[in-house]
């Protein structure tokens, strides 16, 4: 029984803190984290994302992509480094959270490593469209090399620099420097040149 009450305010807190995001960012702007608290949320939801990722895309790709053969044990490899940046993941979120940081403390530790982890893959994951995925695995192939801890620092630079002002502007209107015809099917392999 009590099992159940712990459970049942576990779910109670998540559900509230699934509710606040919106209103809050409507009163004041999400504080800042630092470098390292980004890269270790990012690290720590990785797993979940690229797993959800791999679901969603290897049926539209198929099972010889990247996502579909290999998609998995890259979200498999990523889940020790996930586990290890929790700490310092942790005190981020309460930041985000801002003055209702207590409602994080309603669930134990890994309860709120997993919510945490599958609230952002899910939104991640929702957010990417079908035809984006061809993409996605491209760049996936290309970065599966990568140590976990490089690939956590890799995507925080990334949105780092895109939150820029000044970058989201040049976005906007930039035009590429070269013409690069759409992607075939088996691009993203490796060029030689010998």
């Amino acid at each position: 029984m009590r099992a159940i009450s712990k459970s049942l305010k576990a779910c109670a807190a998540a559900l509230m803190f699934c509710a606040l995001p919106a209103p809050l960012a409507a009163q004041t702007a999400l504080p800042c984290l630092t470098p390292p608290e980004a890269q270790a949320i990012i690290s720590v939801t990785l797993p979940d994302i690229i797993a959800g990722t791999s679901s969603k895309c290897a049926p539209l790709i198929g099972s010889a992509s990247f996502l579909g053969s290999s998609g998995r044990a890259m979200a498999d490899r990523y889940r020790p480094n996930a586990l290890t940046a929790w700490p310092i993941a942790r005190p981020a979120l309460r930041k985000m959270a801002g003055p209702d940081a207590s409602l994080l403390d309603m669930m134990s530790d890994e309860n709120l490593r997993l919510f945490s982890s599958t609230l952002v893959a899910t939104a991640v994951v929702k957010s990417i469209n079908p035809q984006q995925c061809s993409d996605i695995d491209r760049i996936m192939r290309a970065v599966a090399p990568l140590p976990p801890e490089n690939m956590s620092m890799l995507v925080g630079i990334l949105l780092e620099i895109m939150a820029r002002p000044k970058a989201q502007a040049a976005v906007a209107k930039a035009k590429p420097p070269i013409n690069i015809c759409p992607a075939s099917s088996g691009s993203g392999q490796m060029v030689t040149t010998k």
